[in-house]
């Protein structure tokens, strides 16, 4: 009978020979009592396609589907997927005790409408949040950054406000000095925030495209039209504007003394300013209106009057 360190030695040389051939991730060896025992090296794989020959307790990780990976173990005879289900909507999170955790009315995705609930499990925008929101750190804002606001929703949007535009006149030759003249104001735009989707010129009018409230303002340069000397009305002539909303004048006039043509004196100037609340469409104009004699007077130079607006909410 053999040693008892002698058998060690030969069935430890026999199976590293053994060792060189077994292609089977499960064998039978023999222990040093001499009792036969089934060893199973469990592997895990990933792949599109199952693995050949599996034993008992494989892992397969199924990289068919490139949106999940699939999670399967061999119970013996076929591959059982390991799922870890939820309520629909469901996201989740690592508990205190590092388990996975899941609470819809505080955490949920609409899969059908691609929205996510934070605070609620009825989200109505992209991304919903029922509660505060806090940002820590910002940068700087730069001159091209947009404003948001929220609606009466709570929905943001981009803002328009602090979107302005100004433009000054071509025209000068035409005689202000006469009731209800539209002012031929819009010639030249220096700038126009947005082109034309909030702001936009018809002839001597400005259309509004959005309800809010407005800063406009009006500067308008004066010069009287000296017709000789047996054209006597062209002294102590002058006009004064007002600020018009679809035809209807509104606010305050407008005007700072009056043309006398005495020593040279034949210029002036006007200027008006009003906040208003508008409406979509809304249709702005400057009115001049005829203040005493009744010469002609037009406005001074090109490029010398001008108009400007501001969204300010």
């Amino acid at each position: 009978m053999l040693p008892y360190r002698l058998k060690s030695i030969i069935l430890s040389i026999l199976l590293m020979g053994l060792g060189q051939f077994i292609s089977s991730q499960e064998v039978r060896v023999v222990d040093n009592k001499g009792t036969t025992t089934i060893v199973r090296n469990t592997s895990v794989t990933a792949g599109t396609v199952a693995p050949s020959s599996p034993i008992l307790n494989d892992i397969w990780f199924d990289t068919s589907n490139s949106e999940q990976q699939i999670v399967n173990i061999w119970n013996g005879s076929t591959w059982q997927e390991i799922t870890f289900t939820g309520a629909p909507g469901s996201i989740f999170f690592a508990g205190s005790d590092g388990t996975p955790e899941q609470e819809n009315d505080r955490l949920f995705w609409d899969e059908v409408n691609n929205r996510l609930g934070i605070g609620t499990a009825l989200p109505t925008q992209s991304i919903d949040v029922n509660g505060s929101v806090r940002v820590r750190t910002m940068t700087q804002a730069a001159n091209s950054d947009a404003i948001l606001k929220a609606d009466t929703g709570g929905v943001l949007h981009l803002s328009k406000v602090n979107y302005g535009g100004r433009w000054t006149n071509t025209d000068t030759s035409t005689n202000l000095n006469v009731n209800d003249t539209q002012v031929p104001i819009f010639g030249t735009a220096d700038y126009v925030d947005d082109g034309t989707s909030l702001y936009e010129v018809s002839g001597n009018t400005l259309i509004v495209k959005e309800a809010g409230r407005y800063d406009i303002r009006a500067n308008i340069a004066l010069v009287g039209y000296d017709g000789g000397a047996l054209y006597t009305t062209k002294f102590d002539t002058n006009v004064n504007i007002r600020i018009a909303v679809n035809g209807t004048p509104v606010g305050a006039y407008g005007a700072s003394g009056y043309i006398s043509f005495e020593l040279g004196h034949n210029h002036s100037s006007v200027h008006t300013s009003e906040i208003l609340e508008l409406d979509t469409n809304d249709v702005i104009s400057i009115l001049s209106y005829r203040d005493a004699n009744s010469g002609s007077v037009l406005m001074d130079g090109s490029g010398n009057s001008s108009f400007i607006i501001n969204k300010l909410r």
